[in-house]
């Protein structure tokens, strides 16, 4: 009885001093996931929760009564929910797979919804090619589920996204500002 106390006491203050000091590396659901895809897998994270936050802050913008585009507002609202998904879908992988999450401060700004198209489509672009170095990553270090994790989850969607941009970009050129834009969000409503 006395052995099984003293090894208990041992154990529990083992888990203990590794929580204390976050080393992720003594789970064995860590297997062939390194650090590097760990904080890259955090970095784009940021990345997503940042997109939403400023899908959410341009539909807001467009949802106020002196601006008067509900058609932005619920496209962009749509666009915010994306992200959020996406955000959560990377947060339970990390999760799962034994890393823990770091999340920053955000903020925006823009103008009007060409500014406000062309932000996104930045945003969106960014996204891509981080999601493109963290499959590169995780090939490099072997790690063959979190590559099939972003090819099939992310990759296809984020294409998708571009294209939808740069099509609202171009229907945003032709019609032009003012009465353009109440068009274009009509046909976004």
């Amino acid at each position: 009885m006395a052995r099984f106390s003293l090894l208990s006491a041992i154990l529990l203050h083992l888990v203990v001093v590794s929580m204390q000091q976050g080393d992720d590396e003594t789970l064995d659901i860590r297997q062939r996931f390194g650090s590097s895809s760990v904080s890259m897998i955090n970095d784009q994270i940021q990345r997503e929760f940042n997109a939403m936050y400023l899908y959410e802050s341009m539909a807001s913008y467009f949802g106020r009564p002196s601006v008067g585009l509900p058609g932005f507002k619920k496209f962009l609202k749509k666009a915010a929910n994306k992200e959020r998904e996406r955000a959560h879908k990377l947060i339970d992988y990390l999760n799962m797979r034994g890393g823990h999450v770091r999340l920053k401060p955000i903020t925006f700004e823009w103008f009007s919804a060409f500014d406000a198209a062309e932000t996104a489509l930045g945003a969106e672009k960014n996204i891509t090619q981080e999601l493109y170095r963290l499959r590169d990553r995780a090939d490099m270090e072997s790690d063959p589920h979190l590559v099939d994790f972003i090819e099939s989850e992310f990759l296809t969607e984020q294409v998708t996204s571009i294209r939808d941009l740069r099509e609202l970009i171009a229907r945003l050129n032709k019609a032009g500002s003012g009465l353009g834009e109440l068009i274009v969000d009509k046909e976004l409503n």
